[in-house]
């Protein structure tokens, strides 16, 4: 009897489809993949200018302007273009160029800046709105900053601004039934004794001061001219690139 052998498996794997398959799944895979675009910073054009819209014009009382200018390596000098009228720091004649650093012009913008302090109401205002978005509560929740501090068991605190060091016994005093005397530069704190602050708040001023800066100045004669203002209760400020017009200094 003839034996026949049987033929054994291979241990091949067929791969007559597997360009089908690739080309599917690449299919899919383009079909399906999302691609995170960057779509840079977002801004918003300002709206077109109509008879509803006011343009903010700050009040010559209480505009400041100053070009500031470096003479060195670290010497930076500033010349007053305007200062509020029947003041300190009235506008200078060309040339009359002071430096940074100057006693008399440190003490021309604290004067100008305590004259023009936030009345003590508006400050009280914004303490409570402060006070309602630490709370995480609707605006209106508290009648009023008496309401909210009996309420939540608050203790008004008053810590003393640098104007007082400055000023002394030559600050204007404010009284308020909660917080005692408050100055202009004063923090007003709203504490509670297990949580500590909840909400503060500065009296700031009015006093609006834009600086112009020349191109040639460098980023720490930014810094330094911010400092001034800052360190003299000014704490709304412009800044401004100054054009050199023909070859002066």
């Amino acid at each position: 009897m003839r034996i026949r052998n049987r033929p054994r498996a291979s241990g091949a794997i067929p791969d007559a489809s597997m360009s089908d398959i690739a080309f599917l799944l690449l299919i899919f895979f383009l079909v399906t993949t999302t691609f995170e675009v960057q779509k840079g910073i977002s801004y918003k054009l300002p709206k077109k200018p109509d008879e509803q819209t006011e343009e903010v014009v700050i009040d010559e009382t209480n505009r400041l302007v100053m070009t500031v200018k470096q003479w060195g390596a670290n010497e930076y000098v500033a010349l007053i273009d305007q200062a509020p009228p029947d003041g300190p720091l009235q506008r200078a004649r060309a040339g009359e160029d002071v430096s940074l650093q100057d006693t008399t012009l440190h003490s021309g913008i604290r004067i100008l800046a305590a004259d023009r302090a936030e009345e003590l109401s508006a400050c009280l205002d914004r303490l409570l709105n402060n006070l309602e978005v630490a709370k995480g509560v609707p605006s209106g929740t508290f009648r009023s900053l008496e309401t909210a501090i009996a309420s939540e068991n608050l203790v008004p605190i008053v810590r003393p601004g640098i104007i007082r060091t400055f000023l002394g016994s030559e600050t204007p005093l404010e009284e308020d039934p909660f917080f005692g005397e408050v100055a202009f530069g004063d923090t007003l704190v709203l504490s509670d004794i297990r949580q500590g602050d909840i909400a503060s708040v500065v009296r700031e001023s009015e006093l609006v001061v834009i600086l112009k800066f020349f191109p040639d100045c460098d980023y720490e004669g930014m810094i330094k001219a911010l400092d001034v203002l800052r360190m003299n209760g000014v704490s709304r400020t412009g800044i401004t690139i100054q054009e050199r017009l023909g070859g002066g200094a």
